[in-house]
């Protein structure tokens, strides 16, 4: 079975979560100092901020392979920049990364597995150095840099999530509109249709629209269609109208072939 393989971000996720607030403030890359003093920096440093517990400060160095290990153990003065500023000092790896008798004695031990650290060997306490101004300006740096980047995040979140909405809404929108046209248009498809239907026009057949529509609503103004007195109405007109014809024709006719 192959060995799970580590990166460096697996290793800082596993950290943050065993030195989390409230009881810790964690920070990484944090330098010895700020500007051109600035010559190391520690992998992570994690202060605990409970009184009871003790106020302390951690420092870190991360190696994800055995090989970056042994380039570590060939620098021993790399890590005293920042150790010399730090109560306690790990080494944190992936397993198999520190070979028994390897350790410095001033350093402890945290392996990485799955998403948890598990303490190899307990990390002594160092008498450190007086805090210089020049190491607090470095902590500090990452810590409003922490900061500012999680309210960059917050607000970008905020924005995506806000934008998402947004599209969201016009979609809907504009699927309703597209429905309601859609509606209307079967509608009047299926009015054409029963329009066609009830005049004899064959589907296939054209027919002045126009036109057709003039007539449909010469009709519809008469009322003749609205009751069927209105129809009976319109018949009995017809009749006085063709007897008024007839009576005034007759004579006509009659003086012709006198």
């Amino acid at each position: 079975m192959t060995a799970q393989r580590y990166t460096a971000a697996d290793v800082r996720a596993a950290l943050m979560n065993r030195y989390r607030a409230p009881e810790w403030a964690t920070f990484f890359e944090v330098a010895n100092s700020t500007g051109g003093g600035a010559v190391r920096s520690a992998d992570a440093v994690a202060m605990s901020l409970y009184p009871s517990r003790g106020l302390r400060l951690h420092g870190f160095e991360i190696k994800v392979s055995r090989s970056d290990w042994l380039h570590e153990l060939k620098q021993p003065d790399k890590s005293v920049a920042v150790q010399r500023f730090c109560d306690h000092w790990w080494i944190v790896t992936p397993a198999d990364i520190v070979k028994e008798g390897e350790l410095p004695p001033t350093w402890g031990h945290l392996i990485l597995k799955g998403n948890g650290l598990n303490c190899a060997v307990k990390a002594p306490t160092l008498e450190r150095d007086q805090w210089e101004p020049a190491f607090l300006a470095a902590l500090l740096r990452r810590g409003h840099e922490a900061r500012e980047k999680a309210i960059r995040d917050g607000v970008t979140e905020a924005m995506a999530t806000e934008r998402a909405e947004i599209a969201a809404e016009v979609k809907r929108r504009v699927d309703r509109e597209i429905d309601l046209r859609a509606s209307r248009h079967d509608e009047a498809v299926r009015a054409l249709d029963a329009i066609r239907k009830a005049a004899g026009i064959e589907p296939e057949r054209y027919f002045d629209g126009e036109g057709f529509g003039k007539a449909i609503a010469m009709v519809h103004r008469a009322g003749v269609v609205e009751t069927y007195g209105g129809l009976n109405a319109l018949a009995n007109h017809a009749r006085r109208l063709v007897e008024q014809i007839e009576a005034v024709r007759g004579p006509i006719t009659q003086g012709e072939h006198a």
